[in-house]
């Protein structure tokens, strides 16, 4: 089962529902439990894959309250370190990511970074395709294989793997960049990643 911490979002409702169209059980949670909704406790402990699609300023806490809940589960970190300022996208990124905040909080988790570049509004739009790649980083190869074989079923191009975990620390921040690119041309972009084998 694929459990979505914090899916009340679009990015949470947009990936939900690409997931079962796939044929994946999923499971939504939520701070306040109601109708589709369980608990992130209860969400984070039916799963086998956890996505923490959480604010960046809570993510440290709720890695930290549902540590032992996420124990030897693969934890997919999509938060980005973004912020406005005047109606614009920008990054405020620490010494660390987000995805290895999120990896000292949940020690036991096999965290892997992913996705930032897929926009919520495009997840949301389910009938259109995902005309791009997911870039992934993470220490954990089986885990990060795991994810790459997922979101491959989920987008039109292809997993890339860039590397280890430190490497969301600049990965994260291009969240900032695609949202500034839709807001120039009204668009939702993606990535694609091209001279591959």
């Amino acid at each position: 089962m694929i459990g979505i911490v914090g899916g009340t979002g679009d990015f949470g409702q947009g990936l939900s529902e690409r997931l079962r169209r796939i044929g994946e059980e999923v499971e939504l949670g939520s701070r306040t439990p109601h109708a589709e909704f369980v608990s992130n406790r209860e969400c984070a402990e039916d799963a086998d894959i956890v996505f923490l699609s959480v604010p960046p300023d809570g993510l440290a806490e709720m890695c930290s309250t549902l540590a032992g809940n996420l124990e030897g589960k693969i934890a997919v970190s999509v938060a980005s370190p973004i912020v406005f300022e005047q109606g614009r996208a920008g990054a405020a990124p620490g010494e660390i990511s987000l995805a290895e905040i999120a990896a000292q909080a949940a020690p036991g988790a096999r965290v892997v970074a992913g996705f930032h570049t897929v926009s919520a509004k495009a997840l949301a739009r389910v009938d259109d395709p995902l005309d791009e790649d997911v870039i992934l980083c993470g220490d954990d190869e089986e885990a990060k294989g795991v994810v790459a074989s997922l979101a491959e079923r989920l987008v039109e191009g292809r997993a890339v793997d860039a590397g280890r975990l430190e490497v969301a620390r600049w990965l994260e921040p291009l969240t900032a960049v695609l949202l500034n690119v839709n807001r120039r041309y009204k668009a939702n972009t993606g990535i694609r990643v091209s001279g591959l084998p």
